[in-house]
């Protein structure tokens, strides 16, 4: 099978998932504080970025073209997810809004060209992990590179492959299998009854892919030790103690050790531009 073929299988596995999921994914994130939390968080750090046209890749439901559309009228925001069913909510919630400067297409980062014909954006950002189901990460990297004018600006997160406090967890539960599953790169989802084509990421990674068309200018940590988004219901056994989570992960993403969390934030922008 050609490498054409295998790609295509592989996309087709992914938007196969996330088409399943879909089904009451809006309704999950509804009920979900610290999912809220954290999406909110990204947005601060997104909008520290000056922008004109905005590019998201694995848009889902359409939460974040929604939030940046209507606050920034004046602006074109573009966004594609592999998924027909969650492209397809997401024009329905951005319809239903009358937000004409929202633009959707479903596919691949390596679609953008047909998608978006001639199209360059400024801003590109990537929430919870878009980029931890591409096909080959260096290659969606040089892809994005193409899309993107000389003063563009990225803020891309992944799923991270040493989510350290998550191994005790698992341990607890006598889940050996799972408790080093992103260690040894076996992770396929969060589910244990589905499996999504994916990969977890570490920092070398990261820079491996990107390093030779971006700076990375600033990154964060995420649920380090604040609970990840699966695990909205310790929440409430946590009680106060949930906010000092949240601040200590703060403080330590300032320090070595902010890439051992869920999820990790890169901001980046293209080699060159100062």
């Amino acid at each position: 099978m050609s490498d054409d073929s295998l790609q295509k299988k592989y996309y087709q596995e992914v938007a196969s998932y996330y088409d399943e999921d879909a089904r009451d994914f809006e309704q999950r994130y509804e009920e979900n504080p610290v999912l809220q939390r954290i999406r909110s968080a990204f947005r601060e750090i997104t909008e520290e970025a000056p922008f004109t046209s905005a590019l998201e890749i694995g848009c889902g439901p359409g939460f974040d073209v929604e939030y940046f559309a209507s606050k920034y009228p004046d602006r074109e925001v573009y966004a594609i997810d592999i998924s027909p069913s969650m492209v397809e909510l997401a024009q329905k919630r951005c319809a239903e809004r009358n937000l004409d400067n929202a633009h959707f297409a479903a596919g691949s980062v390596e679609d953008i060209p047909d998608l978006f014909p001639e199209r360059q954006f400024d801003l590109i950002f990537v929430y919870f992990g878009g980029l931890n189901t591409v096909y080959d990460l260096r290659e969606a990297a040089r892809h994005i590179r193409r899309y993107c004018t000389p003063d563009a600006r990225l803020v891309l997160t992944f799923v991270n492959r040493f989510y350290l406090t998550e191994i005790p967890l698992w341990l607890g539960k006598g889940r050996f299998g799972k408790a080093f599953q992103r260690i040894t790169n076996r992770w396929r989802g969060y589910s244990d009854l589905r499996e999504i084509p994916s990969r977890p990421y570490s920092a070398g990674d990261i820079r491996r892919a990107f390093g030779a068309d971006f700076d990375i200018v600033g990154k964060r940590g995420f649920s380090l030790f604040y609970p990840a988004w699966y695990r909205s219901h310790l929440l409430p056994k946590l009680g106060s103690k949930a906010e000092k989570l949240w601040n200590l992960d703060r403080f330590l993403s300032r320090t070595p050790f902010w890439n051992i969390g869920e999820y990790s934030l890169y901001e980046m922008r293209v080699k060159g531009d100062t």
